[in-house]
C-alpha cells in the first residue's frame, strides 16, 4: 500500500513537471499585459517604447500596456500581486521606487509577491528648467532657491521615488527650501515645468532628453558620478559642490510563482533585443542607457540599490540623509532611499524579492 502511495505521488509530480514544461515551451500563446503605474509620458513609457516593437517581433506576441497610475506605483504592484503567474501580466518595476513603497508605508502586497525578471534601464537624475526661464546655471536656480525659501516649485514624479528624494538632497546640499510638488508621474513634472507651472522639475536622463534636444528644456545638472556623453556640456551635482547622486532602474517583475521556464523565456528575449543592433542604435540616438540585468542579477542590484538587505541607523544631524529623514518622519513613514542607502528610526529586516523556481 505504501508502495503504491508512493507510485501515485511520484507519477503526479512527473506530471506536473511535464506541464509546465509543456506550458513554457508554448509561451506566449497570447498577449501579454504590460502594468505600468504611472501617467503616460514618463519613464516606464519610454522604456516599453524602446523595446516593445522589438519584443513582440522576438516573442511573437503582442504588449499590451495598462495604465494603473496612482500611489507611487501601488495601485499597479497590488493588481501584478494577485495577478495568475502564467507569464501573461507583467509590471514596469521601478528601484528604488518599489522596494521603498513597501517599507515606509503599508501596501497590500509584500516584495516576496514581485518576481524580477530582467533590468532594461539605469537612469540617472536630471534637474531641468524650461528654455525661457531666468535660470541659466545651476547658480542661477540655488541662488534663486536661497533668496526666496519655500517658493521655487520644482516637479518630481512622486513620494517618495527617486526624484522626491533628489529634491530632498538637494535642499540639504545646497541648505535651501524648494516646494516639491509630487505628480503622478516623470511626464507630468516634466510638462509642468514646461508650462511654466513650476520652476522646474527633478527627472531623468532618457525621459527628458527629446524635449532637451528639441531646445524646450534646459537641463542645468545630472545626478551622476560623472557626466553623460549624451549631454556634456551638463555638469554634474558633484562638480557643482553637491556630493549626491540619483537615478532609477526600469526592468519587468512577474507574480511570484510564474514558472521558471517563463521568466527565462521572457529576459531572454530581452536580452536579445538588447543586444541587437537596432536597439543599440535606438538607444544611443534617444540617449538611453541601457542596463540589463537577468533575473538573479536584477534582484541582486535592486536590494544593493537599497541597503543590500543590511538595516542602517537614522543619519546623523547635519548629514545629507537628514533632509530626507525629517520630510518621512513629517509623513509618519518609517524608511527611505537617499542615494541608494537605506535608512530606518532602527534595525528593520529589508524585505526580500522572489526567486524563480
Amino acid at each position: 500500500m505504501r508502495n503504491r502511495f508512493k507510485l501515485i505521488v511520484l507519477v503526479t509530480v512527473v506530471a506536473l513537471v511535464a506541464a509546465a514544461g509543456v506550458q513554457a515551451a508554448e509561451y506566449p500563446r497570447k498577449p501579454i499585459n504590460v502594468l505600468i503605474g504611472f501617467a503616460p509620458g514618463g519613464g516606464s513609457d519610454v522604456m516599453l517604447s524602446m523595446v516593445r516593437p522589438l519584443l513582440e517581433r522576438n516573442l511573437k506576441t503582442t504588449l499590451v500596456p495598462v495604465y494603473k497610475p496612482g500611489a507611487g506605483s501601488d495601485i499597479a504592484l497590488t493588481e501584478l500581486a494577485a495577478s495568475k503567474p502564467d507569464g501573461y501580466t507583467t509590471v514596469i518595476s521601478c528601484t528604488p521606487q518599489v522596494p521603498i513603497n513597501a517599507v515606509v508605508r503599508e501596501t497590500q502586497y509584500k516584495l516576496s509577491d514581485l518576481l524580477m525578471a530582467a533590468n532594461v534601464i539605469t537612469d540617472p537624475g536630471l534637474l531641468v528648467v524650461r528654455a525661457e526661464s531666468p535660470y541659466k546655471t545651476m547658480a542661477d536656480f540655488a541662488k534663486a532657491a536661497k533668496e526666496q525659501p519655500g517658493k521655487l516649485s520644482v516637479g518630481v514624479s512622486s513620494a517618495p521615488g527617486d526624484d522626491w528624494f533628489a529634491a530632498h538632497m538637494f535642499q540639504e546640499a545646497a541648505k535651501v527650501q524648494l516646494n516639491i510638488v509630487a505628480f503622478s508621474g516623470d511626464g507630468p513634472s516634466w510638462q509642468a515645468a514646461l508650462a511654466g507651472h513650476t520652476e522646474g522639475s527633478f527627472n531623468n536622463l532618457s525621459i527628458v532628453y527629446s524635449q532637451v534636444k528639441a531646445g524646450k528644456l534646459r537641463p542645468l545638472a545630472l545626478m551622476a558620478d560623472k557626466r553623460t556623453p549624451f549631454l556634456p556640456d551638463v555638469p554634474t551635482f558633484k562638480e557643482l559642490g553637491y556630493d549626491f547622486t540619483s537615478g532609477s532602474s526600469r526592468g519587468f517583475s512577474f507574480p511570484k510563482d510564474t514558472p521558471k521556464a517563463i521568466v527565462t523565456t521572457f529576459a531572454d528575449a530581452v536580452k536579445q533585443v538588447m543586444d541587437s543592433a537596432e536597439f543599440k542604435s535606438n538607444a544611443e540616438k534617444t540617449a538611453f542607457p541601457s542596463d540589463y540585468q537577468n533575473p538573479e542579477e536584477y534582484a541582486a542590484r535592486s536590494r544593493s540599490r537599497c541597503g543590500g538587505g543590511r538595516a542602517c541607523e537614522r543619519p546623523r544631524s547635519g548629514s545629507l540623509g537628514s533632509s530626507c529623514w525629517r520630510a518621512l518622519s513629517m509623513k509618519r513613514w518609517r524608511g527611505g532611499c537617499p542615494g541608494g542607502t537605506f535608512i530606518t528610526p532602527g534595525p528593520v529586516s529589508f524585505p526580500s524579492w522572489s526567486e524563480p523556481s
